[in-house]
This record gives structure tokens, sequence and C-alpha cells, in this order.
């Protein structure tokens, strides 16, 4: 079973993405920050990630991408932002950028579509 990371700081948008993902047949680890997100994955490898750029912590969901790729580097990224655009950060070569609002069954093609 694929292993999704979703690190959002919101934990009404958090458990909505949970559900979504899980219903699509993934495994779901969660995190309320991206600093939480560093210590699940010292310990555990994941297939992709799905992040909020900004949220409370030393670390930035853009610092959390860079940091997954280097690690898992054939992990699929999925960065979210309803304040930043794409020109705003450097995201990882294997990172895709997606405005809010979305919907989370879009969410959940793209991450299947990224392990096709």
């Amino acid at each position: 079973m694929r292993k999704v990371l979703v690190v959002e700081d919101e934990p009404l948008i958090r458990l909505t993405a949970i559900g979504a993902l899980e219903d699509a047949g993934f495994t779901v680890l969660e995190a309320g920050s991206a600093d939480d997100a560093m210590d699940i994955i010292s310990e555990e490898a994941i297939h992709f990630l799905f992040t909020d750029i900004q949220m409370p912590g030393v670390l930035s969901g853009v610092d959390l991408a860079h940091e997954v790729h280097q690690r898992f580097p054939d992990a699929g990224i999925l960065v979210v932002s309803g304040r930043l655009t794409p020109a705003d950060f450097d995201l990882p070569p294997n990172a895709q950028f997606v405005s809010k609002p979305y919907r989370f069954d879009d969410i959940a093609r793209r991450l299947k579509s990224m392990a096709a």
C-alpha cells in the first residue's frame, strides 16, 4: 500500500484530507507542522508528501519538500498554498503546486497519477 504523509496545521482540513486519501486506498500518516513531519520521516519511509506551505514552526512546507526529495528521491510531492504562488519559492524537481481551494478527490487523483 502506498504511504502518504499529510502535513497541514488546520485540523479540519487535515482530517478531511486523511479521510479522502484513505478512501482512495492510501495509507496515511499525519503531522500538524513540518517540524513534526521531520520526526515522522526520520522513522518511516513515505511514497508521497501532501503539505501546506505556511505552518507554525521553524520549517516551511517548502523546506519539508526539499528534505523529502533528498531522503526519498522517488516520492511524489504536492505542495499547496492559498497565499503564495510557485514564483514565490523554489520546489524540488518532482514537486507539483496546487492552489487553494482544491478538491480532495483531485488531490487523490494527482497522487495516483504520480505513482503511475
